[in-house]
């Protein structure tokens, strides 16, 4: 099993010192022989990282499902011949992954989840995906997109995304760097499948508080509020994930669609980015703990 690889050093001083660069420990045993030590990209769950075929890069997990285990709880099955523990975590992102193929798979790079062991041992669910060549982040949109082919793409995931959110009541992650982008045929993908987030009613928000009163009591004793929110009202690291998500979604209508603003703030999907007692709580969690 390949665990490192040597990369030449470009300057003239050190050209024939290479530069050894060594596999991290989390990387699944079963892939080591083809990854690249070379991050392309980092999340909240996952890092990413090539292989050497270039069509395909390995999402590696933070966290083992031990780790996860530990701090959500366990999901009762198992996994491999070892018979490893599946995190809750990791077993609902699978739930999520298979729920959303009826609705935005389309959009999905072909992407295939397993268990494995990483290089130390630790088990870990790590997930092949299709590489995509990036032609821009749709995280940043500030005018109508240019290519048709584009904004029809767009049209049909946001049409899509709306329709999931209608019927299971999950959205993706579109707020990260780089989750959401085009491909070198314009076309929209999303990348990031390991952040689906229930997007939380407004009453039962609402019903975690008594008054308007007992949310302002948060902000001026600069206590935190998230114990307080309903599950999946935040992520891990306390990303409001589900309103982020329909921001982004109403900035893409208005901006890369090039829809009027009125009529698309108007519009029933997007009421939850006009509750006052919703935006007080996005308010509070922007501000930094004290």
């Amino acid at each position: 099993m390949r665990d490192a690889y040597v990369v030449g050093d470009p300057s003239a001083a050190a050209a024939t010192q290479p530069l050894r660069l060594t596999l991290p420990p989390e990387i699944a045993r079963s892939r080591a022989s083809e990854c690249i030590p070379r991050m392309l990209g980092s999340g909240a769950r996952m890092q990413v990282y090539p292989l050497v075929d270039e069509r395909t890069v390995l999402r590696v997990p933070r966290r083992s499902e031990q780790q996860l285990i530990d701090e959500h709880g366990s999901s009762g099955r198992k996994a491999l011949a070892t018979g490893h523990e599946v995190s809750v975590t990791t077993e609902t992102e699978l739930h999520d992954i298979e729920a959303m193929e009826g609705f935005i798979g389309a959009f999905v790079p072909d992407s295939t989840p397993f268990a494995d062991l990483d290089l130390v041992g630790d088990f870990r669910y790590y997930c092949l995906q299709r590489r995509v060549k990036i032609t821009r982040d749709l995280r940043l949109v500030n005018e109508r997109l240019p290519l048709q082919a584009s904004r029809r793409s767009l049209e049909r995931f946001i049409r899509d995304v709306r329709d999931m959110v209608n019927e299971l009541g999950l959205v993706p992650d579109l707020a990260g760097r780089g989750n959401l982008v085009l491909d070198a045929a314009g076309l929209v993908k999303l990348i990031d499948v390991n952040n689906f987030r229930r997007l939380v009613p407004c009453e039962e928000l609402e019903a975690c508080f008594s008054d308007d009163d007992e949310i302002a009591e948060y902000a001026a004793s600069h206590k935190r509020i998230e114990p307080a929110l309903p599950v999946d009202f935040v992520d891990d690291l306390g990303h409001p994930v589900g309103d982020l998500t329909l921001q982004q979604l109403r900035t893409l209508e208005v901006r890369g669609l090039a829809r009027d603003y009125k009529a698309v703030d108007r519009d029933p999907f997007y009421a939850p980015l006009r509750n006052e007692r919703r935006q007080k709580v996005l308010a509070l969690l922007k501000k930094p703990a004290a």
